[in-house]
């Protein structure tokens, strides 16, 4: 079985599909806040970054000062992500894993939409509130979510192009949905093929290199790119620097992937320019 990725139009419903979906299908289930707290373990909480700081206290004109510190967030939480998937079936809720985890054939992406008058009358049962005040909560929730995936990914969250599959839950229940779901995940195209699973082990090796990079004050902030092969332990770095810094930086990189016991091997390609 594959891996599921719900971007989330309306909280309350994606998280019903996503329990629904699990229990069709007997996938683990996990949101944001479950990968943000495995991120944990890559160093996440050291990237600086939190929502609610950083969209409250700068405005988007100052974003650019923080480019550092989103590739290192997204590394973290990609890690993380990777390791979930590979970990067996899943099904994601929340935001960003449609757009991090693209290099995975086996992800089918799935937005869902609910209608605003759906999420007021929720919204004012649960919390019981007045609607004036449940409509400003939910475009509060809203735009907080577009700024906050504009900052960490420059793209338009709504963007049906990012999706395999958009649900209207205006025009169907969540039963309808599960099975909606549940029907196209199990197609050929979404298959947890050996050579898929072994591209993903590759991309996972290499993520967490990333991460190690980022973390050493010496290779932080550099411009590199990075791939692995995880059945033979290697990983490559290929970046463009300063002229006459290439050995310096070659030495940096080694010594910021010595403490990777899966990295065996490390090639390091540094061009001048």
């Amino acid at each position: 079985m594959s891996v599921i990725a719900i971007s989330r139009g309306s909280l309350r419903a994606a998280t019903q599909l996503a329990q629904g979906l699990g229990e069709r299908l007997g996938s683990r289930v996990a949101n944001r806040e479950e990968i943000l707290v495995a991120a944990e373990r890559y160093g996440i909480g050291e990237t600086g970054l939190e929502m609610r700081h950083i969209l409250s206290k700068h405005p988007p004109g100052f974003w650019e000062r923080y480019a550092d510190a989103r590739r290192h967030y997204l590394a973290c939480f990609k890690a993380a992500l990777l390791d979930a998937v590979l970990a067996g079936p899943l099904v994601y809720h929340g935001h960003l894993a449609h757009l991090l985890l693209q290099e995975v054939p086996f992800v089918l992406r799935v937005r869902v939409n609910s209608p605003l008058e759906n999420r007021v009358e929720a919204m004012m049962a649960e919390l019981g509130v007045t609607r004036y005040d449940a409509i400003r909560r939910i475009e509060a929730i809203d735009d907080e979510r577009k700024r906050w995936t504009e900052f960490l990914y420059g793209v338009d969250l709504m963007s049906p192009a990012h999706f395999d599959l958009v649900l209207n839950l205006g025009r169907m229940t969540i039963s309808d949905g599960v099975e909606m779901v549940a029907n196209e995940v199990q197609k050929k195209p979404f298959a947890r093929a050996e050579d898929a699973l072994r591209a993903v082990r590759n991309l996972r090796l290499a993520t967490v290199a990333e991460v190690a990079l980022m973390h050493n004050p010496d290779t932080y902030g550099l411009s590199f790119a990075v791939t692995a092969d995880s059945d033979a332990g290697k990983v490559k770095v290929e970046g463009r620097f300063e002229a006459g810094n290439g050995r310096l930086i070659e030495s940096h990189v080694r010594s910021a992937l010595s403490g990777l016991k899966e990295a065996k091997e490390v090639e390091v390609r540094v061009k001048a320019g």
